[in-house]
């Protein structure tokens, strides 16, 4: 989300407001306190690790925009077709690679069924369902407030870890999905720009009526 807010800014005319970007700085903030970010060591692998999440954010906050542009906008291509074009567009090329660790390192057991449910699973519904929605948000409300789903992953982790793995649970994550339930409105509410033009389109014709 500040990557989109940045971009967006920057790149594509997009209003900096002040409720966006408190939004984004306080959904940050929470997702801290919910993953509990301690003290590390600065050196080399840390830099090239920050800076390797920075380009795939911008990467990802580009993206948005430029889908929204090109196949939302101008395209006019269904959701359903985006996701599908987009998950096979993945899959065919990351098939070479997974084709070179099968050769290089083939796997000692393929698993059982449960295995391939939970893949089955995650592929399906976790997504490519996922992407369907996505795809829909970038056009009905556009990039930067499409990309605030990303603070929920989180909360949504909390939560799966203590219902399926009995992960212990603190006031910390409390805090956290608060501050976080708050980014996400901050961002998505209404803004009130769009009656600005109302308001200019009226000025003049009452000007008009004067004698």
């Amino acid at each position: 989300p500040m990557m989109g807010v940045l971009i967006g800014m920057l790149f594509f005319a997009e209003a900096l407001t002040l409720s966006k970007a408190a939004g984004v700085a306080l959904g940050l903030f929470g997702v801290a306190v919910l993953t509990r970010t301690g003290p590390v060591e600065v050196d080399q692998q840390l830099l090239l690790g920050a800076a390797a999440c920075l380009i795939a954010t911008t990467c990802y906050g580009f993206a948005g925009f430029l889908t929204r542009r090109w196949i939302g906008q101008q395209g006019g291509l269904d959701n359903r077709l985006t996701a599908f074009s987009s998950l096979c567009g993945a899959s065919l090329f990351l098939l070479p690679l997974f084709a070179g660790s099968l050769i290089g390192q083939p796997p000692a057991s393929w698993g059982g069924l449960e295995v391939w449910l939970s893949l089955a699973g995650l592929g399906l519904i976790c997504t490519a369902f996922a992407y369907v929605l996505y795809f829909r948000l970038l056009t009905d409300i556009g990039p930067i407030k499409a990309s605030t789903t990303t603070f929920l992953i989180p909360p949504f982790g909390v939560l799966w870890g203590a219902l399926l793995l009995d992960e212990p649970l603190s006031w910390a994550y409390l805090y956290g999905g608060v501050l976080i339930a708050i980014a996400l409105w901050l961002v998505v509410r209404p803004g009130t720009a769009a009656k600005a033009p109302d308001a200019a389109i009226q000025e003049p014709a009452r000007l008009d009526r004067r004698p």
